[in-house]
């Protein structure tokens, strides 16, 4: 069994989602963190989380790091690709989840450095010269082979398989998408002035409408749909566990009840039944706090007018089941670093 090292930039809430779930794979050692906060911050957030609870891992701090299961993982304040040095710590993969949009020359960057792969926890800024993946989306497409890949968007992530089956059985005209999103760092907890007036409003008291470049992810990973979808975010008062409204018009006419058949059996498939989920359970937004799907199709919220148009509702944790996708990838390398 290879190990891979994996070093991670960012050690925010996909970072840390990283990290837990790395616990439980023998095969992955976290060899570094990178992040400009405070290192004892750091481990606090790791080892207390508000979602997620209480670590359920010994963690033993040292003077450059810590140790989780007999692991060690060193902690630096590197801020950007020149200042690293990945060759020093054998990194196979570096983990870029600051949270922002990544260009090429950064990427490129940490492969100078001496990363072998460079996978990014966020959407590229140019989607021209960086793929893309999205699992259960265009696996068949883009290689792990690559040097640098981009997981797109949790909301991408949730949704891109979904279309990708709907539209080879039906066919789609038009898509309209609202993420109904929890809310984030990058919220206010009161009001406050600055730039983007909704975006500044106090996140635990109000419903925020917001712009996505959900739209233009999912067409980067499903050509077939570029121009017909729109896309949409609301934030509201949940610290995690989100929702889609996907709201389709079909080239072919169906039914409710013959959509929800075939979704549940194609997400039962080998390809999709570990991305994507079914359910007639009446499930409310904490119930997909930690699942590692994608996404969780909600079989008693679909509705079909007319024959070709159809509403689907999508659960899905956006952070774990994104962080989940990204480890999957990882464990899906170990032998190019044989």
């Amino acid at each position: 069994m290879q190990l891979v090292n994996v070093s991670l930039v960012g050690f925010g809430r996909v970072g840390r989602d990283i990290f837990r779930q790395t616990l439980e794979e023998e095969n992955i050692n976290i060899v570094s963190v990178s992040d400009t906060a405070d290192k004892d911050n750091l481990i606090y957030l790791l080892k207390y989380d508000s979602i997620y609870g209480k670590l359920n891992h010994e963690v033993k701090n040292s003077d450059e790091g810590i140790f989780v299961n007999g692991k060690k993982t060193i902690f630096n304040n590197w801020k950007n690709a020149n200042e690293s040095d990945w060759s020093s710590l054998n990194t196979d993969i570096v983990i870029l989840a600051t949270g922002k949009p990544q260009n090429l020359d950064e990427a490129q960057n940490h492969i100078l450095k001496g990363a072998k792969k460079v996978f990014i926890a966020s959407t590229p800024v140019d989607f021209s010269n960086i793929p893309l993946l999205v699992s259960g989306c265009n696996d068949e497409s883009i290689s792990l082979e690559s040097d640098i890949i981009s997981f797109g968007s949790n909301t991408a992530n949730a949704v891109g398989p979904i279309l990708k089956v709907i539209e080879s059985e039906y066919g789609i005209n038009e898509v309209f998408l609202t993420t109904v999103h929890g809310y984030s760092n990058s919220n206010r907890l009161a009001d406050v002035a600055g730039a983007g007036f909704r975006k500044n409003r106090a996140a635990g008291e109000n419903i925020i409408p917001s712009i996505t470049n959900s739209s233009k992810v999912i067409e980067s990973a499903l050509p077939i749909l570029k121009d017909k979808i729109a896309s949409f975010s609301m934030t509201v008062p949940v610290p995690d566990g989100s929702t889609i409204d996907l709201t389709l018009n079909l080239k072919t006419k169906t039914t409710k009840d013959e959509v929800n058949n075939y979704l549940e059996k194609i997400t039962g498939n080998d390809s999709l039944k570990n991305i994507i989920g079914f359910t007639y359970d009446p499930i409310v937004s904490s119930d997909v706090v930690g699942n590692s799907l994608s996404g969780i199709i909600d079989g008693l919220s679909t509705m079909c007018i007319d024959e070709d148009k159809l509403k689907l509702i999508i659960w899905f944790d956006n952070g774990w089941g994104y962080a989940s996708r990204i480890i999957e990838a990882v464990k899906s390398t170990e032998r190019q670093f044989e």
